[in-house]
Order: structure tokens, then sequence, then C-alpha cells
């Protein structure tokens, strides 16, 4: 067979994946495709497709449609299993709205974030069934489990909104009780690190919980301090300085009156000795500046006074700016707690779970429910036999790789005859060309022989000439 034979027996061969319409079968034998669907079984097939909502369910979930028509009894079941993939991208689309209204509110576009999301987990389900179709029992573990893993992790994410709305009221109720509680701790936090004296505490534990006053009325504290101690201290010297005047002028009185007594002469009457007492009683009531040290006594009572009534005033104006300070901060950590998501509902709900055992279970039980449910697809196909469908496309898919190994056989053979030929033609060219070049060669070498010859016949000439004219001379 010639290149151009083989070419053309390989060019009528039918692409791989088309199909060929059989020969017509004789006139006294009924095609399925002519018959009802409703014919009993042991009819030829296939039976005629179908149309309408069943095929566009099982398109979902990636139905070939030509092989299932030779076993329409499998039908019902991938219809029913694409409208299982619908249901789980509804409940998809469900939760993620439940989701963004909690943390968005309600808007009307939040729909279109719900069809993406309904779109993304329809498309994955499609994709987790579609890649099992054909797929042989024996390798159960390796192709479903895969499979089973992500459907578990997009039904964890899709069960938790939808878990959250169950509890909804629970989940709001501890949510208010824990950011009350939040708000006490952290009003107690602030009116333990500032005290309504002004007092600037060193405790570790207060710090960024100090507030900001104008004014801190400890440089008038210490004042004050200063001032109390200074008169405490002046008022013990004018004691016993008075102590002191007091002893003498008794001791003047005593002598002058006669009195009997230690230190005294019994002797009535101004005498030497009353007089000596006198003076020296003058002498230190005079040297010890007594009358001074009251003046300066009172004075010191009286700024201490003073130092008080400022203290007492710059304490109360110190606690109301305290007070003030506290109050805001405390409105504004209020204030920032009015917004919610949905970290702070997931956190409630554990505390709840952690609380009540009831509700730890009920929790459970609902997410493992929904996570069933959004896992369902891949549990139903992995529930259920091999079907006929399985195997017929099985048997499809080994005759078309075949078909496709033995197109690419026939199309290598038919390129590899025109590289062959081309390759011929070049190594045939290769020849012809050496050829010319050594005719090239061989050529111009005799033409050199040639002029070297001619050039010495000329020479010989030459010298043959001279030799004959050379003896008549």
């Amino acid at each position: 067979m010639t290149a151009l034979d083989e070419r053309a027996s390989t060019e009528e061969l039918p692409p791989v994946g088309r199909r060929v319409n059989p020969e017509p079968p004789p006139v006294d034998r009924p095609v399925r495709a002519s018959l009802p669907n409703d014919v009993a079984i042991g009819a030829l097939r296939p039976v005629m497709p179908q149309r309408g909502v069943p095929r566009l369910l099982r398109r979902v979930i990636g139905v070939n449609e030509d092989v299932l028509d030779w076993v329409p009894e499998e039908r019902p079941r991938y219809t029913r299993l694409g409208l299982i993939v619908l249901n789980t991208g509804l409940l998809a689309a469900v939760s993620m709205h439940m989701a963004l209204v909690s943390v968005l509110g309600h808007h009307w576009w939040l729909l279109f974030a719900d069809l993406m999301w309904a779109v993304i987990i329809v498309t994955a389900d499609s994709w987790l069934i579609s890649s099992t179709h054909g797929a042989a029992r024996t390798s159960l573990f390796r192709t479903y489990l895969p499979r089973l893993v992500l459907s578990l992790l997009l039904g964890a994410v899709i069960a938790e909104p939808l878990v959250l709305a169950v509890f909804h009221q629970s989940i709001d109720n501890e949510i208010s009780e824990q950011r009350k509680a939040e708000v006490d701790v952290y009003e107690g936090t602030l009116k333990r690190c500032n005290p309504p004296s002004g007092e600037v505490l060193a405790d570790p534990s207060c710090a960024g919980f100090l507030v900001v006053i104008s004014e801190r009325p400890q440089a008038v504290v210490d004042e004050l301090a200063r001032a109390t101690t200074n008169r405490d201290a002046l008022k013990v010297k004018v004691g016993e300085a008075d102590a002191r005047l007091a002893e003498l002028e008794r001791l003047a009185r005593d002598e002058c009156a006669g009195r009997v007594g230690p230190g005294l002469t019994a002797v009535p009457g101004e005498g030497p000795e009353c007089i000596r007492n006198r003076d020296k009683a003058d002498e230190f009531h005079r040297d010890s500046r007594l009358d001074q040290l009251h003046a300066d006594l009172v004075t010191a009572d009286r700024t201490v006074s003073e130092l008080t009534a400022k203290v007492a005033d710059a304490s109360s104006r110190t606690e109301r700016e305290i007070s003030s300070a506290i109050t805001a901060k405390v409105d504004e950590k209020r204030a920032n707690l009015t917004e919610r998501g949905l970290l702070d509902e997931f956190e409630a709900l554990g505390s709840l779970s952690s609380k009540h055992f009831t509700v730890l279970m009920a929790h459970l039980l609902l997410a493992l429910l929904l996570i069933a449910l959004d896992c369902l697809p891949v549990l139903s196909k992995m529930m259920s036999a091999s079907t006929e469908y399985d195997a017929r496309l099985r048997r499809q898919l080994d005759v078309s790789g075949r078909l496709h190994d033995l197109q690419l056989r026939a199309s290598e053979k038919r390129d590899s005859v025109d590289f062959e030929l081309q390759e011929l033609r070049f190594r045939q060219k290769l020849r012809t060309g050496i050829e010319e070049i050594g005719g090239e060669d061989r050529t111009a070498k005799a033409r050199r022989r040639m002029e070297v010859d001619a050039q010495i016949d000329r020479l010989a000439a030459t010298l043959e000439a001279a030799r004959t004219t050379s003896p008549s001379n």
C-alpha cells in the first residue's frame, strides 16, 4: 500500500466520540427508539431521549444521556441525585444569606452573593458526583474518601450559620449578658485604678485604665501635709515654752507669797528671791519670743485651715472629673459593643454549650444533621451499589480509550509517511549536492592541470627558441 492509499484509509476513520448511525434494522423488527418509554423491558434499546426538567437535573451531575438511554431504569436514581445536589445548593444559599444578614443587615443585593455561593456549592457537588461516574467499586476508599472529606468541610461551613439561626434567641441573650458583664468588669477596673482622691496607682494591671483629668490634688495634699507637720512642731514648741513660763511664774508667785516648798525661802514679801524669780520669768518670756511663737502658731493654724479647704475643694473637683471620665469611658465601651458579628455569635454559642449539656447535645446533633444533609450527594453515591449505567459508562470509556489509541497509531502512520518521504528527499538532495560539488572539483582540477601544462609548454618553447638562436650568435 502506498503512502497516499494509507492516508486515505486513515482519513476515512470516524472521529473519536462521534456516534456512527447504525445500519437501519430490517423492516419487520421495531427499534426501541420508535416505541414509547413504558414498553416492557426486553424491547430493543436505546429508548427515546427524555426531555424536560429531569434531563436538566441529571445534566447537573454530569450524566451522559446517550449511555443512560440504554438503561432507562436508572433515570429516576440519577434524577433524584441531581435534585439532592440542587437542594444542597439551596441550603448553602440560605446559610450564606443568614450569615451575611447577621454581619451586614438586610439588603436586597445580598441575593446576588447568595446565588453566587449556591452556584459554587452546586458546582463543587456536581464535580464530586460526576467524577465518580463509572468508578469501580473496588476503589471505594480511594475514590470516595477524599470527596467525602471535602463534603464534610463544605458541610461544616454551610451548617454553622443555620445552627446559629436556630439558637438565635438564646445567642442574643447570652451576648447581652456577656457584654453587660464585660462592661461591669471594665467599669470596676476603672474605679479601682482611678480612686476619687486622684492618686496615681503603681499597679501594673492598671496600665491602660488611667483616665485623664485637668489637675490632680497631690501637690496641694503634699503642701497641707508639710504645713500640718510645721504647725504640729510649732504647737509642741509653744506648749513647752508656755509650760516653762507658767512654772517660772508660779515659782515667783509662791516665793513672793512666802509659801513653803522646794526652792522657796518661805519669806513673804518682795524680797530678793521674789524679785529674782520674777526677773527670771520675764527674761524667759522675752528670750523665748513667746508672743511671736503664739502669732506664728495662729498663722500656721490659719494656713492649715486654708490648705484643708483647698484640698477638700480640689478633691471634690477631682472626684467629679474622675467620675465623669469613667462614665465617658464606660459609655464608649458600651457603644463599641452594640454591633456584633459571626465570631460573637460563635463565642456565645460555645459559651452556652459549655454551660448547659442540653444545649451542647442539641448543637452537636443539629450540626451533624445539617452536615449530613450537605454530604448527602456524595453519601448517596457512595452508599448505592454500582449501577448498570456505571458499568456501561466504564466500558464506553475503555472503548473510547482503545479507539483513541488506534486513531493515534493511524495518525502516527499517516504522518510518519510524509516525514519519511521528506527525509528521503533530503537525503537524495544531499547526495546530488555532494556529486555536483565533486564534479565541479574535478573540473576545476582538470582546468588547473591544463593551465599548468600550457604554461609549461610555453616555457619549454621559449627555452627551445633560446637554444636555437644561441649558436648563430
